[in-house]
């Protein structure tokens, strides 16, 4: 487990599992082998898989405690969740709770989840199945939305795309049932070291986190970026973003600001030891991880 101080907020990473998963041709349409080839040297073997290219990637939560608050960010896949379609979050039995717990919070204790935004694998630990029915994990939470976020899914997930992965309906709806949601504004502040900054284009509200504290400053960035590969090629979206133009200015601002500064990043998918700093490489910038 990874654990951060900025100055009084304590950040902790919570696991659910990382492997090599996807090829970088899967991920990102734009990318060339060139491209690739460049930032080989520094990737392998921890965050792309030699010989297979495979990017090895990590599925986590980040539990923020900040002024008496326990705010936990993304809820990775969950378990029990039918994945017909998404073998690797099917059916799965992830020991997810139990290093939420070994972190020193128990999930009646915390009190904010906040989703970056809605996709499958960003609020699966929303809910748990009791005796045949999905209850929200976190039964002293509000489950923090932004209301942008909302109005786009809330529509789009009735739509052909999602017949066979509903799963809204297991991890998002039973929260909102339970009178446990907050629409919030993009820029929504949890106190005066946590408040949320819009990133819009990975979908069309996305969020990051940001935390200040004691001069020390973190984001946390959700799905705006992937892969450390993008950081050399931020015009490189996924596959699985709604608007790419958009996801990519999204990243060159987030790049020009906190180049070359002590901030620390703290992506969604960046395998251990995630963590890490934006430098500048000539006309684009590379990803520093702590400890390299």
């Amino acid at each position: 487990m990874n654990i951060w101080q900025f100055g009084d907020v304590r950040v902790d990473r919570v696991l659910e599992f990382e492997q090599p998963l996807l090829g970088w041709q899967q991920l990102f349409p734009a990318a060339t082998t060139a491209a690739v080839d460049r930032q080989r040297a520094y990737l392998e073997p921890c965050w792309m898989e030699p010989g297979t290219g495979k990017l090895v990637m990590s599925f986590h939560s980040f539990l923020i405690r900040s002024r008496g608050l326990n705010i936990l960010v993304d809820t990775c896949g969950g378990n029990d969740k039918p994945r017909p379609n998404k073998s690797r979050y099917h059916m799965q039995q992830w020991p997810y709770l139990e290093r939420l717990r070994a972190a020193g919070v128990a999930p009646e204790e915390i009190d904010f989840v906040l989703c970056t935004h809605l996709h499958v694998d960003h609020v699966g630990w929303n809910t748990r199945l009791v005796n045949g029915r999905w209850v929200p994990t976190f039964p002293q939470a509000k489950y923090v939305f932004a209301r942008t976020e909302w109005d786009y899914w809330r529509e789009h997930y009735k739509t052909e795309a999602f017949k066979d992965d509903p799963f809204y309906i297991d991890s998002v709806l039973p929260v909102i049932d339970a009178g446990q949601a907050q629409f919030v504004d993009s820029n929504f502040a949890f106190n005066d070291e946590v408040a949320l900054v819009p990133t819009p284009g990975h979908t069309p509200g996305h969020v990051c986190v940001n935390i200040r504290s004691k001069g020390t400053e973190c984001v946390m960035t959700g799905d705006m970026m992937h892969h450390a590969l993008q950081v050399g090629e931020p015009e490189w979206s996924s596959c699985f973003c709604v608007d790419p133009k958009q996801s990519a200015l999204s990243r060159r601002g987030l790049f020009e600001r906190y180049a070359g500064t002590p901030t620390v990043i703290l992506p969604a998918h960046f395998a251990t030891p995630t963590a890490g700093t934006i430098e500048r490489a000539g006309s684009t910038w590379r990803y520093r991880f702590q400890g390299t």
